[in-house]
Order: C-alpha cells, then structure tokens, then sequence
C-alpha cells in the first residue's frame, strides 16, 4: 500500500467515528477514491473494529499499524483497550505502558494504568501525577506535547509560539518549546528558554531536570554536576533528582558515587529495569565485569522482552549465551508481538550468539536482519558523506594553513586518537592512559559540537558554511575557540599534563583541530579494510555511525575516510602519526616506543602491560583492552568472507 491510499478525507473519516458511525466508516475507508494516511487508515480500521466488537479484525489492523508505525503511541493505545476486552490484563498493562512511553499526553491511557495498577503504589503516584498535569494543562499545550511526542515539530513549534505571544510568562510553554528545541538539536535555543524558566521559576523540578539534560547534551558537564548536585541537595527524597543526579556522575566519570546513588535507587525501585541497565554500564566502565553481568542479566529477568539488556551483555565481547537464553531470544525474534525496536538488540545478540558457536551463516544473517531494520529507520547518505569530504579537500589547502599558522591555542595537551570505529583506537588509547603523565578520558564529543556550531553559523554569504567559515576566522575566534575546547575537557581531568580524545569520528574534522589546537598531536589508527568494515557491521553502536548499516555503505565510507585522511597527510605534512593497527598487534614494543617518540613521552613499561590498568573504559572493547593482545583474532573476518561480497566489491583500499 502506498503511503496515500488516496476524495473521502481524513477530517470526514474523523467525523463519522466521532458520530459512532463506525461501519460508514469503514465503508469509506475501503473506497478507491480515500484519501488517508497508511497509518490514519490501520488505525481507524482499527478504532471501528473495536466499537463493533470485532475484536480479531481490530488486532489485525493493529497488527499491520505497528508494523509500518512501531512508534506509534495510540496504536499501543488500542491495543490494550483489545487486550482489557480479552479480560488480558497483564498485556494490556503492558501496552498501556509503552503507549505512555512514547506518548505522555495519552490522558486515557492513564487512566487504563490506573485500573489495572493493581495496588503498585509507585505506579498509581506516577498515573495521578501525569493524570493531574494534563488535567491543569491548556488545550493548546496538550495539543504541543502531543505533536511533540508523534514528531510533528513543525506544528507544534507553531503552535506553542502563538501561544506564548499571548503569555509570554508561561513557564510550561517555555519549557514544551525547550523540549522541541532539543528535539529539532537546537541545543542553544533549548539551554537559554530553560534558563529564562528559571528565572520566573527557580524551583520547577521539571525546568530543572530538562535544564540540567540540555546542558549535558551541549557536554557542559561541569555545570551539569553543578546543577544537578544542587537539585538532589535540595530535594533528596525525589527520585527524579536522585537518578537524575546519578546519571551526571556518570556521564562526568564519577563512577563510585554514581553506583552508590544507583543503588539506593534500586532499593527504592527494585524493579525498575533501566535503572539495572545504567548500573550494568557503569559496572562494566569500572571493570567490575561479573557485576555488570549480574545487572544485565536481572534486567532481562525482570523484562523478558528488554532487548537492550541481551545486547549489553552480548557487547561485553567475553559473555556467552546458553541454551536456554538463545532459545529465549529465537522465540521472540519470530513473535510478531515483539516491537521491532526491541528485536534489533536481540538480532545482533543472536550475532555473537551463533558467531561464538561457529555457526557463522546463521550469524551473519542474524547481524543482517539487525543492521536492515537500523537502515531503514536511518537518513544517512553516501552521498552527502562523500560531498562533505571534498568541502574539506577543497576548502582546507596547504595555503589556509600556511596563513593561519599558529593562529589557535597554543595549548599542548590533547592527543586526538582518531579513525573508523573498531579499528583499534580503545586499545591505543588503553596504551596511552597507561603513561603517568596522560589522561585518559573517553570519545569527547566537543570537536563534532564545534563542527556542528560553526556550521549554523552563516557567513554573509548565505551559501558559505563550515568548512567554508573556516576562511573567514580570525586569529582571535581561533584562539578562543581552542581554549574553550581545553577548558570543556577540564571536567575529566586531574593534574596530568595530557589527555586523549578518542572519538574516532574526528577524523573529518581535522583541519578544525589544527587550527584551533596547532600544537596537538593527532594519531590515525587504522585497520586491515575488510577486518575493520566487518568489525563495525557487526556491533549495534547507541548512537550514531549510521554507515554502519549496510556493507555498500561501509564501503563507500572508508574509500572516503582513506581518501581524505590521503588529503590530510599532505597538506600537513608529518603532523599526524598513522598506526597500522596489526603492526600494534604484531610488534607491539617497538609500536609502543613510535608512538610515545611521537608524543615527546619517555618510554614508560606500562604502556606495554597496558591491559594491568584499573582505569574506566567506556568503549564496546571496554573488556578487550584488560587483557593481553591476542594475535589470533586478526583474520577473523575470513570467517565470515563468503557473505562479504559486496564489501568485498566495493572496497578500493
């Protein structure tokens, strides 16, 4: 069915449900000439299904809703307005649940919660809260956070404007724009409205929690954990600021009070499965490798269907499913009751799952059935990829350079580690660390947020953008922009006159960095193509690394990534140290040596008995790079070569 099954409009469809004309309806529907949405269509099917009490027929239709619409939240509405029919309590709970989830507007299906509470105290407070801030809320801001939560931006930006022309002053509108705001990733327009919130209403937990959200999304971490310590101060009994509060200690690497206030929220919330989650991460983070496992494994006893908490324990890369547990997962990969955005965790666990059996056909179409539901809910394009990289090349020459030589901070502590994901920068980065006088932090996502600020930035020339606004720097908005990325990196440092930035994806931005940071060091670790393609293909990344999804893609993407760290190597000639990571594996005393020469580091030996260190790494190779380097995992791939062709085809380098 084509996206318009398209003159019976949506608006007349809407009338005669709304006038119990249910079986008009469907008539209507069913028409040639019906000019409604794929999913207005599924779901008034389904809508009048139900009325009629033809309770198969509205399963149906809701079967082939959330197919196309996953995400929709009435559709889960419905659906448990079926399953309390069925006298199926426990499902429509469930339902209920995750229609609220995606949609916190749903007033009716808070009320469905509270009927079938069944005496959870922590759940029927959580109903009469939201119930009681819907019911205050005015239609006009029901009507935004609605669209908020079904992605209609546009229209909900227009409306909460209108209405804060009227009333200016009204926090709760300010803060449904913030929250759009951040939506849309206009994190500057989300941090000032909130901060303008508070202003009017200093002690809006709400504003806060939002407030201290944005600015870690903005890596202003030190204000962060100001913020959010002052809200937990005040307000230690509320769990929002608990966890809240918990979660910044996290994300700033302060992991031993963060795991103490996890637990006491676990105390509170003995059930409560994201909370496991998070404290599966940081258990994994500190090295705590069977603590981590027992919160990962209790979140997925806990919920069944938590598909996250199967991939996380499949992303430790030394955790081995049973029997028992793959069984579980099959069978839920084949119901279709199962949201697919949960499948996809346990499709690439089933990956590893079968890889570690060597039972590499069933895995690969396993880690294949994973990465085609992440690309089809995925906008990158090859193409836009490849165009941003010859901005690059055309922009950032040799005589840019020349002109604005020493023009940023002069600052010598960053060591950038950069390249494709799962190409060996954690163990270099492990090497690293293990130096007395380099920090270790983890993959700072400040130089991608300059990049990303600067491209908002216009020129007078509408068309001139980032790289392009790279011309038109000065001296001074270099330098300052240079010592606001070394004072943004303070939040993660101690007293050492180094520290690494490892996100891999820097490579695009190096003509940035040596602007603003000439005097940084910066290492290419680089992997055998097919080894390093494969590698990526095969782990589910939380975010980002859309090119991951496809083996064409993967392809296209390091031809580019060659071609331009090529152009990066000759228009700075000798400034960056390439590593070819198997020479790391194969020689590793002598690599070790080349790159502390190249960092102007006395040799020190625990850089070669790097996986000794205690120290936390965030990274998927988190467990890998505590052990000793194991040689044989280099031709790995070969395992799976016969299902490479098209990455094999495509690949130049």
């Amino acid at each position: 069915m084509s996206e318009n099954i398209s003159t019976v409009t949506t608006t007349e469809i809407q009338n005669l449900v709304a006038g119990g004309q249910f079986k008009e309806a469907l008539h209507a529907l069913d028409k040639k000439d019906v000019q409604v949405s794929k999913r207005d269509f599924y779901y008034f099917k389904a809508v009048c299904y139900r009325y009629l009490k033809d309770n198969t027929n509205a399963h149906l239709a809701l079967n082939e809703l959330i197919k196309f619409f996953p995400n929709y939240a009435r559709a889960y509405q419905e659906l448990g307005y079926i399953y309390s029919i069925k006298k199926d309590e426990k499902k429509a709970l469930r339902a209920f649940l995750r229609a609220v989830r995606l949609n916190d507007s749903l007033h009716a299906s808070w009320l469905s919660i509270i009927k079938l509470a069944d005496g959870n105290e922590k759940l029927l407070d959580m109903c009469d809260e939201n119930i009681y801030y819907l019911k205050n809320l005015p239609p006009e801001l029901k009507t935004v956070l609605s669209y908020t939560n079904e992605g209609k931006l546009a229209k909900a930006d227009h409306i909460c404007r209108d209405y804060l022309q009227r009333k200016p002053h009204d926090v709760e509108a300010m803060r449904l724009l913030a929250k759009i705001a951040l939506e849309l990733y206009i994190f500057e327009d989300a941090e000032f409205l909130l901060e303008s919130c508070l202003v009017f209403d200093p002690n809006n937990i709400k504003v806060k929690h939002d407030y201290i959200t944005t600015l870690l999304r903005r890596q202003k971490y030190g204000l962060a954990l100001k913020t959010a310590k002052e809200l937990y101060e005040t307000n230690p009994e509320e769990l929002v600021a608990m966890k809240l509060y918990a979660t910044t200690l996290f994300r700033a690497d302060i992991y031993d009070e963060s795991i103490n206030l996890f637990e006491t929220v676990l105390e509170i919330e003995p059930r409560n499965t994201d909370v496991m989650l998070t404290m599966g991460h940081l258990y994994k983070t500190d090295g705590q490798i069977e603590k981590s496992i027992e919160s990962y494994t209790s979140a997925f006893s806990m919920d069944k269907y938590f598909g996250d908490a199967y991939w996380s324990l499949a992303n430790l890369k030394t955790y081995k499913f049973d029997e028992k547990q793959i069984k579980s997962l099959q069978e839920m990969v084949n119901d279709e009751f199962v949201p697919d955005e949960e499948k996809v965790f346990m499709y690439f666990s089933l990956g590893k799952a079968y890889e570690d059996m060597g039972k590499y056909k069933e895995s690969f179409n396993f880690y294949k059935s994973g990465n085609e539901y992440q690309k089809s809910n995925s906008s990158y394009s090859n193409k836009n990829f490849s165009e941003e990289c010859k901005n690059q090349i055309s922009v950032c020459t040799e005589d840019l350079f020349s002109i604005k030589k020493d023009w940023g901070c002069d600052a010598k502590d960053p060591i950038f580690i950069l390249g494709l994901p799962r190409a060996g920068s954690t163990l270099t980065e492990q090497i690293l660390a293990s130096h007395s006088m380099v920090e270790g932090t983890h993959e700072l996502p400040n130089i991608l947020a300059i990049a990303h600020k600067l491209n908002l930035r216009k020129a007078q020339d509408e068309e001139s953008r980032y790289p392009d606004i790279l011309l038109s720097l000065s001296e001074p908005q270099l330098k300052v922009i240079g010592e606001n990325y070394i004072n943004d990196s303070e939040v993660f440092r101690t007293d050492k006159p180094y520290f690494i930035d490892k996100m891999p994806n820097n490579f695009r931005h190096i003509g940035l960095i040596h602007l603003i940071l000439p005097n940084a060091k910066i290492i290419d670790i680089r992997r055998n193509s097919m080894a390093g393609c494969f590698s990526c293909y095969k782990q589910l990344f939380a975010e980002g690394q859309e090119f991951t999804y496809g083996l064409e893609d993967l392809a296209s993407y390091y031809n580019d990534y060659v071609e331009l760290m090529d152009h990066w190597n000759k228009v700075l000639p000798n400034k960056i140290l390439s590593v070819q990571y198997e020479d790391l594996v194969a020689d590793l005393d002598n690599q070790v040596r080349r790159i502390l020469d190249y960092c102007e580091l006395p040799f020190e030996q625990n850089c070669i008995e790097f996986y000794k260190s205690k120290r936390a790494v965030k990274t998927p190779s988190a467990e890998q790079v505590r052990q000793p380097i194991y040689k044989e995992g280099l031709d790995y791939w070969k395992n799976f070569e016969p299902y490479l062709g098209d990455l094999a085809k495509n690949l130049k380098h």
